[in-house]
């Protein structure tokens, strides 16, 4: 075979008409095609996370909403990359009509609206961009708009939480009527809602009035010390359905919201973050108890983490079986420390308890062993 065969043959399969449905290309259209579409998705993903990826690391906001940003700013590029593509190859976009046609197709109706896949996607699509946005806006308020305020830290993740929630309202609103459905259909849509909470949605709708009810009662706050139930930690993020806590094993907990307004839960930073450590030791009866109190005190007063302002205060609480209960009270600037200066705080004391020569005495029981009782001379007879 010589080389002008080949090239007929090439030319040929080039030239080969492709038919997909509506359209109707030709094999080279098809692999240029796919060409440029690969190399759309590197460009977007390089100037996405590379050229752009410097510029959003300055900006000063959240790590998770610069992440949210660069995702949107790859899908646009995606979007656009595509449309040029079938630009630049010829394809008419009018080869999609039948496609069209079918996403066009009503499936229901909401009052007068009627509901197809396409106004399905475009709430979607309206829903999540107000999402994002609100996010976004709402870091930039606080990392912005708030940081030289002098604003509680818990009042600015309130003004942080309502500025989303009322962005995705206005947004839920604005991606209704983009479909059709006014004010009363939206009446027909929460009636089905109502129902739907009547059958099996009260755990959710209690947990949500019950983080309405955190974010403007603020009983807990974002960064708070508290204990729900066998859970200690620090308040990481309160939701409208869930609350996370970060446990001091770095473990991140979701806890519904209402546990928080039913139940029990002690809060080690609510209002005032001083708190009191008391610290039990026994001390042997043999012991000096003005030593004893002198050595608790030494081991309060020079530990720089005890304030001075209340004084640590050293007390003998009662007479025990074997030793005197002696208790430690001390004042701490933050509940987070707690456990690192309780443990300073009893080495100082073993420190202390052997530089005086202070005992801490073992548990300890008395046993009375008595001899048997003589057994009468009847008895013994019998």
């Amino acid at each position: 075979m010589d080389w002008k065969s080949i090239y007929a043959v090439v030319k040929k399969a080039i030239g080969y008409q492709i038919g997909i449905g509506p359209l109707d290309f030709s094999l080279f259209k098809l692999l240029l095609l796919i060409i440029l579409l690969a190399t759309t998705v590197w460009l977007a993903r390089r100037i996405a996370n590379v050229w752009l990826g410097g510029a959003l690391s300055r900006l000063p906001l959240e790590e998770a909403a610069k992440n949210r940003l660069q995702r949107i700013i790859r899908g646009l590029l995606l979007s656009g990359g595509f449309l040029t593509t079938l630009a630049i190859l010829g394809i008419n976009l009018s080869a999609f009509k039948v496609l069209f046609n079918i996403i066009n197709f009503p499936l229901f109706k909401i009052g007068e609206a009627r509901i197809s896949v396409a106004s399905l996607v475009l709430f979607l699509v309206l829903i999540v961009g107000f999402s994002y946005a609100s996010r976004l806006l709402s870091s930039l308020l606080v990392s912005q708009g708030l940081s030289k305020v002098k604003m509680e830290e818990g009042k600015k993740y309130v003004l942080k939480r309502v500025t989303e929630y009322t962005l995705i309202a206005i947004g839920a609103l604005i991606a209704f009527q983009s479909i059709g459905i006014n004010l009363s259909g939206l009446a027909v849509i929460f009636g089905l809602l109502s129902v739907g909470i009547g059958f099996g949605l009260q755990n959710i709708a209690s947990n949500f009035i019950s983080g309405i009810i955190l974010l403007f009662e603020r009983p807990i706050q974002v960064g708070d010390r508290i204990t729900v139930g066998d859970t200690q930690g620090d308040v990481e993020e309160i939701n409208i359905r869930s609350t996370t806590i970060r446990s001091l094993d770095n473990i991140s907990i979701i806890v519904p919201n209402n546990e928080f307004i039913e139940g029990r839960v002690t809060n080690w930073s609510h209002g005032d973050l001083k708190i009191r450590m008391n610290i039990k030791v026994g001390v042997s009866y043999d012991s000096d108890v003005d030593v004893v109190f002198s050595a608790l005190k030494e081991a309060a007063d020079e530990n720089a983490n005890v304030l001075k302002r209340p004084a640590p205060e050293v007390l003998l609480l009662e007479f025990g079986d074997s030793y005197w209960n002696m208790e430690l009270r001390v004042w701490i600037a933050s509940p987070k420390d707690y456990y690192r200066i309780l443990s300073e705080i009893n080495c100082a004391i073993v420190h202390k308890f052997r530089k005086y020569g202070i005992d801490i005495p073992y548990p300890q029981q008395d046993v009375h062993v008595r001899s048997p009782l003589p057994i009468p001379f009847e008895a013994r007879k019998n």
